[in-house]
């Protein structure tokens, strides 16, 4: 008999009781393949007159979830015939007793895939401990001869409960011949709200109200929508493309001809999102190829700026409070009720408008903002417009436009400002310089080859101040290995002076930098020879020395500079020598932190974001790693501290496991934490040292003790229950309990008896407990 004969027998003795008893069809187990891709094995219910049921919920599981067609209600399950089913086609294939089914890629439903890279991780742990530190910074000046002339202590102060932060800092310094002085500088109270992007601050900030407004110091409160608090999240109008794909495939996507993400795709409509890119103008490029080797490519230009919102996307800052005076150096100073602030929408993806505005005693300005993207990828261009009125003054009124265009190779902008005399902000009230327009443009090429080459010219015109006309030319290329070279040009057209600047710089292993640069300006000329070692993350050294000699006019001097920082792993320590136009300076530096999370104190350099003790067990000298980088071993405890996370990002944490004896187990070695804004988080791996207790369970009756064989019993741990069963001659094991006394109970001939374990502290791996009668 033939294979195909065989086909057709199988399927004859699947549908043969159903056509004896006059029933419709009957149920059969096939194999599925869903526009040439296998989807495996899924009950079918197949008809007499050639017609294949298959469930609502296998069809939504292949990825068919747009299908629509008759449905029926076999064994309180729901079925669709694929016959019914527009723009569906199906065969059997009796060889492979197989169902061959082919969709039109609409039935398969939209799937979106994220091309932004790194990916939000999933599993991400989301911390929210009560939390302190406390930085100090404490330097202490000296002139000649290492005499005494200033001292300096810094301190932040910062505490965190839930999603609230109170942050304050200061400074408490003293100089030679004159008083100690005590200056309080930023204090807030910041409360976020991470799912909406919410931040409101009561205290010390920084406003600003956008271009033709001020930026000023504001003790008040403080209302925002702010992105930073979710850098993973995407407000610009990103780049995309969508398609609809019959075959599953494999996808290629190209920037400006390199390769940045492959994929395999099943059929279906695809929304390829968040395609990563460069601010200007580029090529996107999508490569399809489905199984038989054909090649799609679809291409798309773009330009992509960050000046956009996404369409509905809104941002805002207000601010309401009293301006700070002097800040730095009087503590509370402060003048003149204040509103401040700004409001953005996302109209669509090619324009978005705002207004913005700031208000005080002495003046009010209003103004409205916009950001267009140009048609045909031309470029984006910023445009704003403001009034004003000063008490005393006539109205005033500004504008500005700021076009730039930004290509592969080839970049131009255009700024031009122009304002009336009496036009005035919060900012401009405390200065006599009024401007009457400022203009600036230039164009710039860049070449992998040429290197970057740039052109500009500016032009400041006052009403009542000092003007500038400049013409700046520049011109970098990066050189053999890590080093780059960098040409300045400029040339002050009002005062009629040039300047000339070149410099080189190269990067070395381990942090290290050197740099040499020459500069004349005026027949005056300077040159600099600098070493520059970066700090370790971690523990270790770190510095400087520098070179500057100046001749011309009138003389000649040489300046000489050393710098030397330690990360030590309870501070930050450095010492520096300057030798500036034939005198000396002298600088120590100690600082550090004081943290405090989870009942744990800690000693550390500064804290300057976030922070987290990690906790293993109780094992010292296992390494842990942020982000794949060694920050240190655990102490006595089984703890060590992180000082420098990330705030609102990802960072992974993880242990050493060939740190850890052969006798504890891990539930874990990499862990995903996300603190909030300069918060402290407790991160504990739990190690558990595996400990096995045997002994023998025996029964205490009318005098006589015999063994409890083959019964169970139970004992309360941490609240919970544990059944145990013993063995011959009352024999019980158990693991992983921790010292101290339990409670057990057994029912043995109908009677309830009690009794005590207790586990000792031991080091061994298998603990005889002896016997344990039962009274």
């Amino acid at each position: 008999m033939s294979t195909k004969q065989c086909a057709y027998l199988s399927l004859i003795l699947i549908l043969a009781p159903s056509i004896l008893l006059g029933q419709a069809g009957e149920m059969a187990i096939l194999k599925v393949t869903l526009n040439q891709e296998e989807k495996g094995e899924f009950f079918v219910y197949v008809t007499v007159d050639g017609d294949y049921l298959i469930k609502t919920e296998d069809l939504v599981k292949m990825g068919l979830s747009e299908a629509r067609g008759k449905t029926s209600i076999i064994e309180k399950e729901e079925f669709i015939s694929l016959r019914s089913i527009e723009g569906v086609k199906f065969e059997f294939d009796e060889k492979k007793l197989a169902l061959l089914i082919n969709a039109d890629p609409q039935l398969f439903g939209k799937r979106v895939l994220s091309m932004r890279f790194p990916k939000k991780t999933e599993k991400i742990y989301y911390p929210k401990d009560t939390s302190g530190f406390l930085n100090y910074n404490l330097t202490y000046y000296a002139g000649d001869r290492f005499k005494y002339d200033q001292s300096l202590l810094s301190n932040q102060l910062g505490f965190r409960t839930g999603d609230f932060f109170f942050f304050t800092e200061s400074t408490y310094s003293q100089r030679k011949g004159e008083g100690a002085r005590f200056v309080r500088l930023m204090s807030q109270i910041i409360y976020d709200r991470r799912e909406e992007l919410f931040r409101g601050v009561l205290g010390d900030s920084f406003a600003t109200s956008g271009d033709l407004g001020s930026t000023i110091n504001l003790g008040g409160i403080h209302l925002s929508k702010n992105y930073l608090i979710d850098p993973y999240f995407i407000k610009y109008p990103e780049i995309s493309f969508s398609g609809l794909i019959s075959l599953p495939s494999e996808v290629e996507v190209y920037r400006d001809g390199v390769l940045i993400r492959k994929e395999r795709i099943s059929p279906g409509e695809v929304l390829l999102k968040d395609i990563p890119t460069y601010v200007g103008s580029g090529l996107i490029e999508v490569v399809l190829r489905d199984p038989f080797g054909r090649e799609q490519r679809i291409l798309q230009p773009y330009y992509f700026t960050d000046r956009l919102l996404k369409k509905g996307l809104q941002e805002f800052s207000y601010h309401l409070g009293f301006q700070r005076m002097n800040f730095g150096v009087r503590s509370n100073e402060y003048e003149d009720l204040t509103f401040i602030g700004y409001h953005r929408y996302g109209f669509d993806d090619f324009f978005t408008g705002g207004m913005r505005g700031e208000a005080s005693e002495k003046v009010i300005n209003l103004g409205l903002t916009s950001s267009i993207l140009l048609p045909m990828r031309m470029g984006v261009v910023d445009a704003s417009v403001a009034w004003s009125g000063t008490k005393g003054k006539k109205a005033g009124f500004g504008g500005v436009v700021n076009y730039l265009h930004q290509g592969r190779n080839l970049s131009f902008h255009f700024l031009l400002k122009r304002f009336t005399r009496d036009y005035s902000n919060i900012m401009l009230l405390n200065t006599t310089e009024r401007t009457k327009y400022e203009v600036s443009t230039g164009a710039g090429y860049h070449s992998s080859m040429l290197g970057s080459f740039s052109i500009g010219f500016s032009r400041d015109r006052k009403y009542q101040g000092l003007e500038t006309k400049n013409i700046l030319v520049s011109y970098s290329r990066r050189l053999i290995g890590p080093s780059t070279l960098s040409l300045t040009f400029k040339r002050d057209l009002e005062a009629n002076q040039s300047e000339f600047l070149i410099s080189f710089n190269y990067h070395f292993k381990h942090l290290i930098t050197a740099s040499a640069n020459h500069q004349r300006t005026n027949g005056t000329y300077a040159e600099r020879i600098q070493v520059l070692k970066n700090l370790p993350v971690g523990e270790g050294f770190g510095g400087r020395i520098s070179i500057d000699r100046y001749h011309g006019k009138p003389d000649e001097y040489y300046n000489y500079n050393v710098l030397l920082q330690y990360n030590a792993r309870y501070g930050q320590y450095a010492g520096e020598f300057l030798s500036l136009d034939h005198r000396e300076k002298y600088s120590l530096t100690a600082s550090g932190g004081l943290s405090y999370v989870k009942d744990t104190f800690s000693l550390s350099r500064p804290i300057q974001d976030s922070f987290a003790v990690v906790k293993v067990g109780e094992l010292k000298g296992v390494k842990v790693y942020l982000s794949g980088q060694e920050i240190g071993r655990t102490d006595s405890r089984g703890k060590v501290l992180i000082p420098n996370l990330g705030s609102y990002y990802d960072s992974q944490i993880s242990i050493s496991d060939k740190d850890i004896p052969m006798d504890y187990t891990l539930s874990e070695v990499m862990k995903y934490v996300n603190p909030p804004l300069r918060s402290g988080s407790f991160i504990e791996f739990k190690a558990t040292k595996f400990q096995a207790f045997t002994g023998m369970l025996k029964l205490r009756i009318n005098g006589e003790i015999k063994p409890l064989e083959y019964v169970e019993f139970k004992i309360m741990v941490e609240g919970r229950e544990l059944t145990l069963p013993t063995g011959k001659g009352g024999e019980f094991y158990f693991e992983n309990l921790y010292p101290g006394k339990y409670h057990g109970e057994l029912t043995y001939m109908d009677k309830k008896y009690l009794f005590d374990i207790i586990i000792p502290k031991s080091d061994e791996m298998i603990v005889d407990l002896g016997e344990i009668i039962c009274e």
